[in-house]
């Protein structure tokens, strides 16, 4: 990888965007409207520069976002009376120029190239109501009850990545060096080897939360298709210290013939000092079925498969951070991440038996309080480890450099 090059071009942009952005003046962004109900209209626009090496190539693309994106949205609320709140929401994620996810190496993008989604996505499209004392009643497209449940963080640097593990370099595959000649592109991308196993993300849901109770909130929904899930978040401080965690259950029997349920947890902690901390972890547990030998695959005790394997391996993954924050420019939060995840048997390959992958990462972002903007800079490291049944397979590595802007509305 050429880091000097790449480090000279992201110098130079996130300059040029911290000297241009404060001339942006933030609008009244609520309205009113004939029935007295307030509008209030949000939305953020971001543009990254990354370079990715996957030791056979390197390339520098230009794009959208990763972890998060380009987006709009629109609340509406109103007053029933003193006590019920009801309101709508839209969110949309716009046409996205160069997506992350679809920057690939080798002869299968070339340098440059434009691959652009060309339609809007919904992210939330719902409507709610809220008693004080009651809780919130949602329906709709929004976040089922255990999405998030992986991701609790105090670090402050959530534009990028956080528990999931893969952030910009998601869409590369795995160059595996165990050819007899040169490495070959596998078909395993960094995307499709990490994940947090996190709830079922935003879905079609009827969803209740619980009013909060001592700064513990409960939370369940019923998902289109016949899932369901329950979740349990808490938010306090004690003494010095800020805790934030949450725990979430699904159960994926009515739309999963193999998968039973994803079972994930999260917590974070921050020191009035600035130092904080993130664990997260979960699992997703398989029903099974019939042994690799049934099917005519041989085990091999010497690559170090098991010989008693029968059924799909449970994907289980562990998360740790550790961050600072601190505001030593007086413009805004600068905060700083070192993140590592591990990720087992998350890709279901035929003819294998166990696969790792683990992500190494440190992130760097700096807020503009006054207009809404964030500059951040990244490094991650992803590995990949794959076991088949006649063959252990080798892969180089994926290292990946990422400037990142986003302006907020």
């Amino acid at each position: 990888m050429n880091l000097k090059t790449t480090l000279k071009s992201t110098v130079a942009v996130a300059a040029l965007f911290a000297v241009a952005a404060p001339v942006a003046n933030a609008a009244d962004d609520t309205l009113s409207s004939g029935n007295k109900n307030t509008l209030k209209i949000s939305g953020q626009v971001v543009r990254s520069i990354f370079h990715a090496d996957d030791g056979v190539s390197s390339k520098t693309f230009q794009g959208s976002g990763n972890w998060t994106a380009s987006r709009v949205r629109w609340i509406a609320s109103g007053k029933l009376n003193e006590n019920v709140t009801v309101g709508a929401g839209i969110e949309m994620n716009i046409p996205l120029s160069n997506t992350s996810g679809s920057a690939t190496m080798g002869t299968q993008q070339a340098d440059g190239a434009n691959q652009s989604s060309s339609g809007w996505a919904i992210r939330h499209q719902y409507v709610w109501t809220k008693h004080k004392k009651f809780g919130k009643l949602s329906m709709g497209n929004t976040n089922s009850a255990a999405n998030g449940t992986s991701e609790a963080d105090l670090s402050g640097v959530g534009i990028f990545a956080g528990s999931d593990g893969d952030s910009y370099g998601s869409g590369i595959f795995f160059q595996n060096t165990a050819t007899a000649s040169a490495p070959t592109a596998s078909t395993v991308t960094v995307g499709a080897a990490l994940d947090n196993l996190d709830g079922t993300s935003r879905t079609d849901v009827i969803r209740y939360d619980s009013p909060n109770f001592m700064g513990v909130t409960l939370a369940t929904s019923a998902i289109a298709g016949g899932e369901w899930d329950v979740a349990l978040r808490y938010g306090g401080k004690f003494g010095s210290v800020k805790v934030k965690a949450a725990a979430g259950y699904t159960n994926l029997n009515q739309t999963n013939g193999s998968a039973n349920f994803t079972a994930s947890g999260s917590v974070a902690l921050l020191h009035d000092s600035g130092l904080n901390v993130a664990f997260a972890m979960g699992k997703r547990n398989f029903a099974g079925g019939g042994s690799k030998s049934s099917g005519g695959i041989s085990d091999s005790p010497a690559l170090g498969i098991d010989t008693n394997f029968n059924g799909t391996e449970d994907p289980h993954f562990m998360y740790v951070g550790v961050g600072f924050k601190a505001k030593p420019f007086g413009v805004g939060g600068t905060n700083f991440v070192v993140k590592w995840n591990q990720t087992n048997d998350f890709v279901q390959l035929a003819n294998h038996d166990g696969n790792e992958a683990e992500s190494t990462g440190i992130a760097v972002q700096q807020s503009f309080s006054a207009i809404g903007a964030t500059v951040g800079l990244e490094y991650m490291n992803y590995s990949y480890e794959s076991k088949s049944n006649t063959t252990a397979n080798t892969f180089d590595d994926i290292d990946v450099i990422a400037l990142m802007t986003v302006f907020a509305f």
